[in-house]
């Protein structure tokens, strides 16, 4: 039922926001903008969004350093698996799927993927903020997105917070297990010590000082080239937009995947990506242009390196849905 209610308030926050995207459009415009895009500086923004891909790719095989015979062509086919199942499947299901994928395949453990991928998480939080923070230094940030930014900020801390405290204090779970059975429902406390058992089996890396490093590096890397991939796309399609613009699409469109969509994020793309645009491109029609473009774009090479990796594993969808749920 509570999947049932998640996947229903997705699919009507994406018709809302796409009612919102698409309202007052003149087609025939958006049209005109498809055609007089470039097509080469599209291509080359899908070449770099991909790049980017590979160095995540890198940035969770050295988050999983403990797992042997795991190579960054495996994570990066999975990752581009979990692509896909989040493109076409509901609930977002790529998470749980690449995390079952690398601990079937690879022995890696399921929880220390899922770990792995909350640390993942975090660590691009942080990173999104801190472009946000770099931003509010060039342009005026609207207060709601500034109150946004703030809970997002603590939130970030917190979870770093407690990854690190969970990895020097794993030896104390077991204690924590037995009070938590003392003082709570027994299913409760399982689930408690579920969810820290995923966390601290994957913060293994804040015991090495530089793997941190790298995996601040490598995050750091990965958002400046999806920033640059967003920009070569405003580029592409013609929009006067000054060279931050594209990092603050980027905050924009990534902060408000947040929120639950229909498989896709359908919409909320879409009405995201024209109202950051709408601060120096006053034409709806030609941001809409760019933001059903680049969402395409984006889809077509989820869809297309996911089904090839899907396919070389032997795997289908239907097998992926079932084992995760």
């Amino acid at each position: 039922m509570r999947a049932r209610r998640q996947f229903v308030i997705g699919l009507v926050l994406s018709i809302l926001f796409l009612y919102l995207a698409l309202r007052n459009v003149h087609w025939g415009e958006v049209w005109d903008s498809w055609r007089s895009a470039r097509l080469a500086l599209l291509l080359a923004g899908t070449v770099m969004l991909v790049g980017s891909w590979v160095i995540s790719a890198v940035r969770w095989r050295l988050l999983l350093f403990q797992v042997q015979g795991l190579r960054v062509r495996d994570t990066f086919a999975y990752i581009t698996i979990g692509y896909l199942a989040n493109t076409v499947l509901p609930l977002r299901l790529g998470d749980l799927a690449r995390a079952s994928l690398i601990g079937r395949k690879k022995q890696a453990g399921i929880s220390r993927a899922l770990g792995s991928m909350a640390l993942e998480r975090v660590m691009d939080l942080l990173m999104l903020v801190a472009i946000a923070l770099g931003l509010s230094l060039l342009i005026e940030i609207p207060t709601p997105i500034r109150a946004g930014l703030s809970t997002m900020i603590a939130a970030a801390l917190v979870a770093l917070t407690g990854l690190i405290v969970l990895s020097s204090n794993q030896h104390r779970l077991a204690g924590l297990s037995v009070w938590l059975a003392k003082v709570m429902p027994q299913k409760l406390a399982e689930r408690i010590m579920l969810v820290l058992r995923n966390f601290s089996s994957g913060a293994d890396v804040f015991r090495r000082p530089a793997s941190v490093i790298g995996v601040v590096l490598l995050s750091a890397s990965m958002w400046m080239l999806v920033g640059l991939a967003t920009l070569v796309w405003i580029k592409g399609f013609r929009l006067e937009v000054p060279w931050f613009g594209g990092f603050f699409v980027l905050v924009m469109v990534n902060l408000g995947s947040a929120l639950p969509s229909s498989p896709g994020y359908i919409g909320v793309y879409h009405y995201l990506a024209v109202l950051a645009l709408s601060l120096w491109v006053p034409d709806r029609n030609a941001a809409l242009a760019y933001a059903i473009g680049t969402h395409a774009l984006n889809m077509l090479a989820n869809v297309g390196l996911g089904a090839f990796f899907l396919t070389r594993e032997g795997v289908s969808l239907k097998d992926i849905r079932s084992e995760v749920e």
